[in-house]
């Protein structure tokens, strides 16, 4: 071909046959199978559609109409326990729990913290009478409107918990009483356990950074308390019952939140729980809205340039362009709205993640509609339209379905994993990313057929500066010495990249999952820094029965305690609460001439220990909340079925701490199997995630890569090829995960699923290099007639890929930054766990798909890239490897192939 004649280059979509077919038994097995062309399938749904556009625009309308599943969508995150392992241990814990507590729901507890707001102590009598008024009134009169005209308060819960903190308002009583006559006896308030009359107060369970000074204890030895903590207990049924509860948890959280804003008042309210942090978590979420919009518009000004720019430079420019960028943007909006309808008709919880998840599939789900583009203006416009659409699909057919399945394997494997609300973000994520795809088929290329048929202007003449760069770029690099250098550079980024995977902490650091802005930060530091240092609880159910009249069995329960009751940490035996213990101390004392509290009469007295007081114990009021506290059955000669014990332990302050005494705890537990003894603890499930980290992490991550290979093994086919998409893929992971760590991040179900996102992203820039490295000839139209020209240097085959690949590539790249990066202005943990790990996704990706790869492809001989692993297995030798050319013979391409002249030494390539 002479110099400055001019042609349409189009890839190669034509079949070669293979030079030989062994004739052997596994041949004549699979040898049918070895016919089965990609190329043709996608040839032959290009014709169809081609043809047929307006149909399948259509069709797509009737997709779309899913979407409309989004109506009445609600919010709800689940952050107490939704990121904790379906397996794990904490969760038999809890559901043991919930057999004690007969709930179907978990264990409910909402914490009321009331500080000075002079940063003055709590010990006051008027700061302590304003916060007593205000708890009579939070758990006796203020009611929440739970739905159907129905408005509940907290007695309608409270059950055994109704007088759980009523001892602030004894020691209140208490302490005015003394304060007006010091000297008056009978009084002894000291902390942490005061004496009244001879009944002991625990006031270490609602008083917490006290000082004392027992010098001067006329009154009190208390100098200073920063902090009253009212824990709110409650028994619930139901699912039903728990939601109420939820309600009326929302409407002490809004009273308290608006009587603390009141400068009038002494006493600031601050309340948390599980239902609050979920609301808070929610709201933040919805703060994301407003900077999608501003990804979108983004995006929306990048595509309408980047396609411009294509359009100029193949001639295609005009106003309908705009419509074209306009189509390239509702592919991923259309699949993004359709999933969520689709996910709330099948009737999963949207929660915070997903809202991350349009950020997501904004950037990913618009790839293909670029790669389609780039291809469909590489094809000649003289061409009718099925005939031009089936060989573009031939061509990128392949190379899309390849990302678009690894992506969507990925997210699968993320939707698999026991992590709840991982699971709903990753299927939201699957079910998108499959959507986009469709949608590009059967949306996206039925508008190309439509708006751009036909050149309005001859091709930019720019093409051939950009080939001469590309030229330049190839023989740099695929120079040794580049490779050299690129080698040792490669060693430096994995070293760090391995040190940093190595060395990534699995700690779920609850301050950075909290929102910046929200109010519960301020609880959530109270009871982290000083409640859980002062008062670290744990409880233990006793599921077996303990019969206290058998000396054996009752010496195996005073074992327990004692095992529990001498870990280091452990606050000693007058913290613990022990339903045993103390009936053992009322029926050798107050009990030995029990007066009946419910039939006014004196019970008889025993002289062994014995089940014979136990309904005067626990109508005593001062031990009558031990009804909450142990399971019985007065028809059995063993009354107590099951117990509940709590026992406390302080310095518990880091997770550190937390992991370890949880596993002494469990160790305890699992060493007196003839109690069948369980443990339950507020923190077990975050406990768990950290435990479990590390093994899902190396799970997920070989389960991912696996399932990469495997679809790389069926669209790329070459053996050679596949290892190092592979190898690739791999070291672009290590690369993310390692130097999130640098990056000031721990290993938590966030980054873990942000990890394995990266895994499925890294395909986009190694697949399409890899697979079109392979393609041995290259097709172009030159006079009507369909030639072909063999790319024989590691060069030519250089410019060819990056020919097909670099223009999209960088779109992709810079459209998926562009959703993403507005997040960052939030701040907060979650939206920036992804937008670091998308960053660092784009930087090493666009390494290693436009740098590191070629240059390691082109170090190997080119007739590696000739064998298949259907070549291997068939024992026969192909002439090429690539998933977008056909070993047979396709009948509408059979007239060029005749018609064709072979070319030497033209090196042809597009951006």
């Amino acid at each position: 071909m002479q110099e400055g004649e001019e042609f349409i280059h189009r890839p190669t979509v034509v079949s070669t046959s293979s030079t030989s077919r062994p004739k052997n038994k596994t041949f004549e097995l699979l040898g049918p199978f070895s016919n089965i062309s990609l190329a043709d399938m996608y040839k032959t749904w290009g014709n169809i559609i081609g043809r047929f556009p307006i149909p399948f625009v259509i069709a797509t309308v009737i997709m779309c109409s899913a979407g409309l599943g989004i109506i009445g969508l609600q919010m709800k995150d689940n952050v107490r326990d939704g990121y904790t392992p379906s397996n794990s241990e904490a969760r038999f814990e809890n559901r043991l729990y919930r057999e004690f507590l007969e709930s179907e729901g978990d264990p409910v507890m909402t914490t009321v913290l009331i500080t000075a707001k002079d940063e003055g102590s709590m010990h006051r009598i008027s700061h302590l009478e304003e916060a007593h008024q205000q708890w009579l009134y939070i758990s006796k009169n203020l009611e929440a409107d739970v739905g159907n005209d129905e408005r509940m308060k907290f007695s309608d819960f409270c059950g055994h918990y109704c007088q759980a903190n009523d001892i602030v308002g004894y020691f209140l009583d208490a302490f005015k009483t003394k304060s007006a006559n010091p000297e008056l006896d009978g009084y002894h308030l000291n902390y942490p356990i005061a004496t009244i009359m001879g009944y002991k107060l625990h006031l270490e369970r609602n008083f917490f950074g006290v000082t004392v000074n027992d010098s001067n204890s006329k009154v009190t030895n208390i100098v200073n308390m920063k902090v009253l903590t009212l824990p709110v207990l409650s028994e619930v049924k139901t699912y039903e019952d728990t939601e109420k509860l939820n309600k009326w948890e929302l409407a002490v959280y809004n009273y308290a939140t608006e009587y603390s804003a009141d400068p009038n008042h002494l006493i600031e309210i601050n309340v948390i729980g599980a239902e609050v942090v979920d609301t808070e978590m929610n709201k933040d979420a919805q703060k994301m809205v407003p900077y999608f919009v501003v990804g979108i518009i983004s995006m929306i000004l990048f595509i309408f340039m980047t396609v411009s720019i294509s359009a100029t430079y193949y001639g295609y420019f005009s106003w309908r362009i705009l419509l074209i960028a306009l189509a390239c943007l509702l592919v991923p909006i259309l699949a993004i709205v359709t999933a969520f309808g689709i996910n709330n008709m099948l009737g999963n919880r949207t929660n915070s993640p997903m809202m991350i998840m349009p950020f997501l599939i904004n950037g990913i789900g618009v790839n293909d509609a670029f790669l389609t583009l780039q291809n469909w203006l590489q094809h000649s416009p003289d061409l009718p339209p099925g005939k031009r659409l089936g060989y573009m699909l031939a061509e990128a057919g392949p190379s899309i379905t390849t990302t678009t399945l690894t992506n969507v394997i990925v997210f699968l494997i993320g939707w698999m994993n026991p992590t709840e609300e991982m699971s709903i973000f990753c299927l939201g994520c699957a079910i998108s990313l499959l959507l986009a795809y469709v949608y590009t088929l059967t949306f996206f290329c039925p508008v190309l057929v439509l708006l751009l048929s036909k050149r309005v202007k001859a091709p930019s003449t720019l093409e051939k500066t950009f080939n001469k760069f590309l030229e330049v770029y190839a023989k740099i690099i695929c120079s040794r010495w580049t490779f050299l250098l690129l080698l040792i550079g490669s060693l430096v980024y994995w070293g760090f990249g391995v040190y940093g995977t190595l060395g990534i902490r699995a700690v779920l650091n609850t301050a950075k999952i909290l929102p910046l802005e929200t109010p519960i930060r301020k609880p959530n530091r109270i009871i982290e820094e000083t409640v859980w240092k002062e008062f670290y609880p744990v409880t233990v159910i006793v599921n077996n029965p303990v019969n206290i009249s058998n000396s054996t069995e009752l010496d195996a329960f005073k074992r327990l305690v004692h095992d529990f009751e001498s870990m280091k940490k452990c606050r000693g035996t007058e913290y613990t609460i022990s339903p045993i213990r103390d009936y053992e101390t009322y029926f050798y004392g107050v009990g030995a001439e029990d007066f009946d509290y419910e039939e006014e009469s004196v019970q008889n007295t025993s002289i062994s220990f014995d089940f014979s007081k136990l309904s005067g114990f626990l109508a005593n009021p001062i031990y009558k909340h031990h009804k909450g506290t142990m399971k019985l059955n007065f028809s059995n000669p063993v009354p107590i079925r099951k117990m509940q014990l709590i026992f406390a332990y302080e310095n518990v302050t880091s997770w550190d701490d937390r992991i370890q005494i949880m596993k002494d705890w469990r160790h305890i537990a699992k060493s007196h199997e003839n109690l069948n003894v369980s443990v339950w603890n507020v923190n077990a499930m975050f406990v768990d995630q950290m435990l479990s980290l590390k093994g899902l992490a190396i799970q997920n991550a070989l389960t991912t890569l696996g399932c990469m290979a495997i679809v790389c093994v069926v669209f790329i086919r070459n053996p050679l090829s596949v290892g190092l998409a592979t190898a690739a893929i791999l070291s672009i992971s290590v690369g993310v995960t390692g130097y999130l760590c640098f990056w000031d991040l721990d290993l938590d179900p966030v980054t873990l699923c942000a990890v394995i996102v990266s895994i499925g992203m890294s395909v986009d820039f190694v697949a399409h290099v890899a697979c079109h490295y392979q393609v041995r000839y290259k097709e172009f139209e030159e006079d009507g007639i369909v030639k072909r020209v063999e790319m024989k240097t590691p060069e030519s085959r250089v410019v060819n890929s990056l020919s097909n690949v670099l223009w999209p590539m960088v779109q992709s790249a810079f459209s998926t930054l562009l959703c993403v990066l507005p997040l960052a202005i939030l701040q907060n943990y979650l939206p920036m766990v992804f937008v670091k790990t998308i960053l660092l996704v784009v930087i090493w990706g666009m390494a290693h798909g436009l740098i590191l790869l070629p240059c390691i492809l082109a170090q190997f001989p080119l007739r590696v890239f000739d064998e298949t692993f259907s070549d291997i297995i068939l024992g026969r030798t192909s002439s090429s490897s690539c998933s977008s050319e056909s070993d047979s013979e396709h009948e509408d391409t059979a007239v060029d192939v005749q018609e064709m002249a072979l070319i030497q030494n033209a090196t042809v390539s597009q951006p």
